[in-house]
């Protein structure tokens, strides 16, 4: 909500456009997610919908993707003017790629997940991901340039998508192993 009023006060763009616009990262999409995740859970538990296990570890490896690309890839391409934004930025690409996998990692009922799982890491990504590249097209404009078909062509795009799958699909399998085995420890009876 602050980079949406930021927008619209210093760069007067109008409230519509600004959705478009913040809409058009995956980052925006990936901080979303876990901020709805996170209020159901909040609000109504984690027995079912929003709360269910595979969603919940499917959006620490969304936000975890968001931290280790933006901060390997692309945070020197980002340069935020005021300590406003920042302060947003570090939230977005930062603080929250730190602290909802953290909370996932010590906060969730272990042993809740399965292997059958492991593809509820891939529709919001390649969600973006189509959103992203039809945009692009229409516009000639690319959020990332790892997507950037006009730079890069098609076949690029598509194994960097692929490759970017890839990554999100084995951080989920990761997650799962990790639960599995923490399910699985003996309980101390000292």
């Amino acid at each position: 909500m602050a980079q949406f009023a930021l927008d619209i006060v210093e760069r007067g763009r109008d409230p519509a456009g600004e959705i478009a616009h913040l809409y058009g990262w995956f980052t925006i999409w990936s901080n979303t997610a876990v901020a709805l995740i996170a209020g159901h859970c909040a609000l109504l538990g984690r027995a079912r919908g929003p709360g269910h296990p595979a969603l919940l570890a499917a959006s620490a490896v969304w936000i975890a993707v968001v931290g280790v690309v933006y901060n390997t890839l692309l945070s020197q391409y980002n340069h935020p003017a005021t300590v406003a934004r920042q302060l947003i930025d570090m939230v977005f690409h930062m603080i929250t790629p730190l602290a909802w996998p953290a909370w996932w990692l010590w906060g969730r009922p272990a042993g809740a997940l399965r292997w059958g799982h492991l593809v509820a890491v891939l529709p919001l990504p390649l969600l973006y991901c189509a959103f992203s590249l039809w945009v692009g097209s229409q516009t000639g404009r690319y959020a990332y340039f790892f997507i950037d078909a006009g730079k890069l062509g098609w076949g690029q795009v598509a194994l960097n998508i692929i490759g970017l799958a890839g990554f999100f699909v084995g951080l989920m399998a990761a997650a799962i192993a990790w639960d599995r085995a923490r399910a699985v420890q003996p309980v101390s009876r000292g």
